[in-house]
């Protein structure tokens, strides 16, 4: 009689993991509906489940949230299938917002813990990443090196000159703006200080529309940030470019609209992950 009543806990336990891993397969294909309603549900059968945990975070409609909600996972089920996707989805959260070293600490992770993870080429790559644009280029290619053998495969050595390369180029696009900024100061007349007053209210203007904005991305190559304005824009969301100075260095970071709360802002969030998987952050207008 233990061994049937055994038996049909561990069928059923099964059977509810599948479940969970199919509604969790939803929300990554952006089918979320049946995950909001369920999650309730399952959340308070299955407290301590990671998957139930990995499913919380992706419906979690605010950055900030999901991302103690994913290291929340790390900490306490590091070695649970979602284990390297949680590391993953904090890690991009802190790229996306330009933190580099921050995300570069969570990419280490990858190869360290979850050298077998499907996540891996693309965590490399964002870590060497990470490293050079945050100013650690020799660090960045001594780890290259440390990839190469580890990951034969994956073409590091490949990666990394790509990587620099780009860094190097943004480096010289950044000091060709500067000379041209330092020319055009030189030859500013009344007509360009009115025309520049203009577009500065026209600026403020629009930011008096609402106080918070979304950020899907923060590059040190402005084609690279371009490239994901066009999606947004496309998509039907009013993206735009923004520089921001760190570190002594420019970064383009891609923001959606102007909004006057939070949920107005997290609401847009959640159309642009379904619609493009990109994820964003609620920031607040400067």
């Amino acid at each position: 009689m233990k061994l049937i009543f055994f038996i049909i806990l561990i069928h059923s336990t099964i059977c509810a993991q599948e479940h969970i891993d199919e509604l969790i397969q939803h929300v990554l294909h952006g089918v979320s509906d049946s995950a909001v309603l369920s999650l309730p549900i399952i959340e308070k059968e299955y407290p301590n489940n990671p998957s139930v945990l990995f499913l919380k975070g992706l419906l979690a409609t605010d950055g900030e949230n999901a991302m103690e909600i994913f290291s929340k996972l790390y900490n306490t089920h590091p070695t649970s299938d979602y284990g390297d996707d949680a590391v993953m989805k904090v890690a991009e959260y802190y790229y996306a917002a330009g933190l580099y070293v921050k995300a570069s600490d969570w990419l280490k992770k990858m190869p360290i813990y979850y050298s077998r993870s499907k996540h891996i080429e693309r965590a490399v790559k964002l870590f060497l990443n990470s490293l050079i644009v945050s100013g650690h280029k020799d660090t960045a290619i001594f780890y290259s090196r440390v990839f190469e053998r580890q990951f034969p495969y994956l073409n590091v050595d490949g990666k990394i000159d790509e990587l620099l390369e780009e860094f190097e180029k943004s480096d010289r696009e950044h000091k060709e703006v500067l000379n041209k900024l330092s020319e055009k100061s030189v030859l500013l007349n009344e007509k360009t200080i009115i025309n520049d007053m203009r577009q500065i209210k026209e600026v403020s203007m629009e930011v008096l529309k609402g106080n918070y904005s979304l950020q899907s991305g923060a590059f040190s190559i402005r084609r690279n940030a371009e490239s994901q304005k066009i999606d947004l824009t496309i998509a039907g969301f009013n993206a735009r470019i923004t520089e921001l100075y760190k570190d002594k260095r420019v970064l383009y970071a891609v923001r959606v609209g102007y909004y006057k709360n939070k949920d107005d802002a997290i609401k847009i969030g959640s159309q642009i992950k379904i619609k493009l998987n990109y994820d964003t952050i609620v920031i607040t207008n400067d």
